[in-house]
């Protein structure tokens, strides 16, 4: 698994993790983090979300997570 630069939004960190599957293709997770909690653990504590499909490279599976990863901040479905 690979891990990603931290995005903040509205009080709210996401963090990115990624898995290259044996098919060749590529899945990533979101974990979502309140900004305060975030810097105070450092580590997941919650559970982690599962982004949508999967994606033939780990690069388009990176930019989809952060997509996610906004869309849910905004429409304030982080569970965190």
């Amino acid at each position: 698994m690979s891990g990603y630069p931290v995005i903040e939004q509205d009080g709210e960190c996401a963090s990115v993790t990624t898995k290259r599957e044996a098919t060749g293709r590529w899945m990533a997770w979101v974990h979502f983090e309140r900004g305060a909690d975030f810097a105070r653990l450092k580590g997941h504590a919650t559970t982690p979300h599962r982004v949508p499909n999967d994606y033939p490279s780990e690069e388009q599976a990176v930019l989809a997570a952060y997509a996610y990863a906004r869309e849910r901040i905004a429409a304030g479905k982080t569970d965190a």
